[in-house]
């Protein structure tokens, strides 16, 4: 079947000719890629067309740092060293002292400034490494086993320094090969310059429900509350260490290390003195009391006065599985089994572009199915956000004190939408994680690139069915939901303030691909939300508008910031350049863009735009290039592809939804013709107004919050248009040229930044309140004085939120009963090709025998102990 014209006018006349574009070198330093041809990437080209690419280099003597002579300097002259004496020294520095605080307070004197020093000074320079630090050592001797394996007492690490957090980038791909990935979907890079397949970390929330110290204390708070909370919701099944193990079975060597999140109880020194070795305690006693002040005998403790004060104030009590072994939890310390003597390793090999920072700690890889183990309690990870202006503003102590008020709300939690909302402040956790529920299982093996690659960025599994999606209201009956409906409404409710307001698509009941650095743009954007919802002791309390369910919120605010940044990219960077200007040069690029010309075509109002076909996820190419890069390619994920969508949609298939492919589309109604996912009309007057009517001039960013926010419909549409115009591969017709800069203005007075997050559009939690103006992005994302190559900006901050749609093999039970869960079982037996399964505890009864039905099954598919179980018995 022949397609339909990618665009049809109304004046009849013939479709434009495709959108090419060619790359220039932006300076002879910069390494860049450019084909000898004119693009293939045209919605003419009905076959693939090969590339050759040309690299642009330069060995000029700029490029080489300034080096000392080569005969060094030996002996410094005499008349130098005469002065170098104190009676010289003194005036000159008290001169500089004073002359610095006459510019620091009383009025600027126009001082050189490390731009002017420095010249060609770079934001990225600035960035914090993408690596995440690991967190610190804690108070005590944390490699010890715990004495009681139902609990352990430990020194909870320090609330975060403000400003907090610190946004850091993402796993970029090497310059070159980013240049050609995005805009032209070529991977042109081996495995030497890509690195290592990137590594996961995983987390899960547990709580033993029938530990009686934790139910006393959830009753108390439930009827502190007035409100009844299901207990089935916190019973123990022993799912955790199961759950675990079939991760470990299913991504063995690629998962880097386990978190666990547990809750915790105050530390009474009556009660849970016993819990810490005596060891410890001699340690405390010897920190705590300097000058060797003599143990307490007249009491009933056996320690100082002082160290049971630091014990109640400073020390909490974890509740923990009683199967895990805390003393081979990390494969670092001496203490585990699997232990590499880093001091005696090879010295190892330089690290390329890829490979630097991709480690949070320097573990090194010599034990990879051996994970590093780390758990965190409710109280480390329960804070609030700070940006720069709070932690400069605020009267000293204000801020402890505005979170010491908000955890006396927050915490004890018994509510996990709560601590999911905290994840992202877990200490050690790397950029990209798996977040499971104690429940959830990976029945089958996985590759890496099953939930997060650096080419296709995070895997989502959206649910298609129109009915299934979430509305965008806030329902008062929903906001003490027991369930997670209500935690559903209020974060679309959230992402329809800052983003179009749109029903969006449910996800799997599978694990999700949390990344760190976007989990902490969320939580700055939604900041007030945030800290409501996540003070809700319980699902069912009525406070603020309801819980946020975080993770489903995450999800869509990777695919909301994707549609963003196109937007801004090729309407802010491309179009506006760094005038901020929208004038006669942007409307002659509009016309290329639909095909008009001057004159011509002046009355046409109205342009039907058409999806053509899109190469990105032919699976052939995505082998080839997981293969290229010596990435292992999925194994359990189905990516839809076809090469004319509406020949697939026409048969009942899901629509390609690839950030690489523009933006997702809107979920049809039942009933409604399934072209519509493909086909829009552009309406020049309506969605450009004034600016196309009358050619007045208009703001760049004005102009984006029109075609973004106030008219979505024509943001999409223009999507659409734009994503056709680059060809079936890349996005080519999106980006600024090679040669477009952006000169960020010098102010003398301001300081020289040490840190410069990565580039990033406004967090604020509504877009009326942001200023997506260039100038005002580039104030907070470049360096004074820098000059911004908007090509290399525009992609970078793409980067950060690629995203693919997948669709896995998923089974999702809620046990009700003995003769259920037996059928459960059967079913998985049978249905060898089901690699995701989620198994909730809905049992009305025989609980006793629905327990010993799924743990005897659990067993049979995971019976391997890992490292830290108690049962382990030394098997590699």
């Amino acid at each position: 079947m022949t397609p339909p014209p990618l665009y049809s006018r109304a004046t009849d006349s013939p479709p434009a000719a495709g959108y090419s574009t060619s790359y220039e070198p932006p300076s002879p330093q910069t390494p860049t890629f450019r084909p000898d041809h004119s693009s293939p990437n045209s919605p003419a080209s009905a076959q693939p067309q090969q590339r050759r690419w040309t690299r642009v280099s330069s060995s000029s003597s700029s490029d080489q740092p300034n080096r000392p002579p080569a005969a060094g300097i030996r002996i410094m002259p005499r008349h130098v060293r005469n002065l170098l004496t104190p009676r010289v020294l003194t005036p000159i520095l008290l001169w500089m002292s004073a002359i610095w605080l006459v510019h620091r307070f009383l009025f600027a004197i126009p001082l050189p400034s490390l731009t002017t020093i420095l010249p060609g000074q770079q934001a990225s320079n600035h960035h914090l490494s993408d690596k995440y630090p690991p967190p610190p050592q804690r108070e005590g001797e944390d490699s010890l086993d715990s004495l009681n394996p139902l609990y352990r007492p430990l020194a909870p690490l320090a609330q975060p320094n403000a400003p907090f957090p610190r946004l850091r980038p993402t796993r970029f791909l090497p310059s070159r090969c980013l240049e050609a990935w995005l805009a032209e979907g070529e991977l042109i890079c081996d495995t030497d310059e890509l690195g290592p397949e990137e590594t996961l970390d995983a987390t899960w929330l547990w709580v033993n429900g029938s530990d009686r110290r934790w139910k006393d204390e959830m009753v108390y708070w439930r009827q502190q509350e007035g409100i009844y909370s299901p207990e089935h919701h916190f019973r123990e099944q022993n799912e955790l260490v199961y759950s675990m193990r079939s991760v470990l079975a299913a991504l063995g060597g690629h998962i880097k290390t386990i978190h666990l999140i547990v809750y915790d109880y105050a530390f009474n020194v009556t009660r849970d003195l016993s819990l810490l070795p005596e060891s410890t305690i001699e340690v405390l006693e010897e920190k705590v009391n300097a000058r060797g002040v003599a143990p307490d005998q007249s009491g009933d403790s056996n320690v100082s006065p002082a160290l049971a004060h630091h014990l109640e104030s400073h020390w909490r009590v974890a509740q923990t599985p009683t199967w895990l072994d805390f003393s081979r939890l990390d494969p670092s310390s001496p203490s585990h089994p699997f232990y590499v003597n880093q001091t005696h390793e090879e010295e190892q090999e330089p690290q390329s572009e890829m490979q630097q920072g991709l480690s949070n700690d320097t573990r090194p890889l010599a034990a990879p199915l051996h994970p590093r183990f780390r758990y965190a309690t409710h109280s480390e990870i329960f804070h609030l956000p700070t940006i720069e202006r709070d932690a400069m503003t605020m009267e000293s102590g204000e801020r402890e004190w505005r979170e010491m008020q908000w955890r006396k709300n927050a915490l004890p939690t018994y509510n996990s939408m709560s601590i999911e909302s905290r994840v992202g402040w877990l200490p050690g956790l790397a950029d990209v994680s798996l977040a499971l529920n104690d429940d959830f299982f990976v029945i089958r093996p996985h590759a890496v690139s099953d939930f997060h690659s650096p080419l296709y960025g995070n895997v989502i599994r959206f649910e298609p069915g129109w009915n299934q999606q979430i509305k965008p209201n806030l329902d008062k009956t929903r906001i003490n939901d027991a369930g997670e409906m209500g935690g559903l409404y209020h974060a679309n409710y959230l992402l329809s303030q800052r983003f179009p307001r749109r029903r969006r698509p449910y996800f799997a009941h599978a694990p999700k691909v949390i990344t760190r650095g976007l989990h902490h743009e969320s939580s700055l954007i939604f900041k007030e939300a945030l800290t409501v919802s996540s003070s809700r002791r319980f699902r069912e309390m009525k406070v603020g508008h309801g819980d946020t369910q975080m993770q489903w919120l995450l999800s869509h605010m990777r695919v909301e910031r994707w549609r963003e940044a196109l937007l801004w990219t090729f309407i802010v960077a491309n179009l506006g350049g760094a005038d901020g200007k929208l004038g006669h040069e942007a409307r002659d690029q509009i016309r290329e863009l639909f095909g008009l010309e001057r004159g011509k075509d002046d009355d046409v109002v109205q342009i039907e735009v058409h999806r053509g076909p899109r190469w990105t996820l032919e699976r052939a190419r995505m082998n080839s290039n997981f293969d290229q890069a010596h990435w292992e390619a999925p194994k359990a994920t189905e990516f839809l592809w076809c090469e004319h969508p509406w020949d697939s949609y026409r048969a009942g298939a899901d629509p390609p939804k690839a950030s690489l492919d523009g933006h997702m589309p809107n979920i049809l109604p039942p009933g409604a013709d399934a072209k519509q996912r493909d086909q829009c009309v552009f309406d020049l007057e309506r969605c450009f107004g004034t600016f196309w009517v009358r050619e007045a001039n208009t703001s760049a960013a004005s102009m984006f919050k029109r075609l973004a926010f106030e008219s979505s419909e024509c943001g999409d549409c223009l999507l659409m248009a734009l994503v056709t115009a680059s060809g079936p591969l890349g996005l080519s017709a999106f980006f600024p040229s090679p040669n477009a800069t952006y000169t960020n203005p010098l102010n003398p007075a301001q300081p020289f930044p040490d840190y410069v997050p990565p580039p990033h559009l406004p967090l604020t939690a509504t877009w009326q309140a942001a200023n997506f103006s260039i100038q005002n992005v580039m104030t907070t994302t470049a360096l004074p004085g820098e000059v911004v190559n908007l090509r290399t900006y525009t992609m970078h901050l793409l980067s950060r939120y690629i995203y693919i749609s997948g669709k896995s093999v998923s089974h999702f039970h809620m046990l009700k009963d003995p003769t259920h869960a037996k059928k459960v079982v059967k079913m998985l037996d049978d249905n060898p090709n089901v690699s995701i399964l989620g198994m909730n505890d809905d049992i009305i009864k025989g609980y006793d025998e629905v327990r010993a039905t799924i743990n005897e099954w659990f067993n049979s598919r995971w019976p391997t102990p890992a490292v830290w179980e108690r049962a382990w018995q030394g098997r590699a």
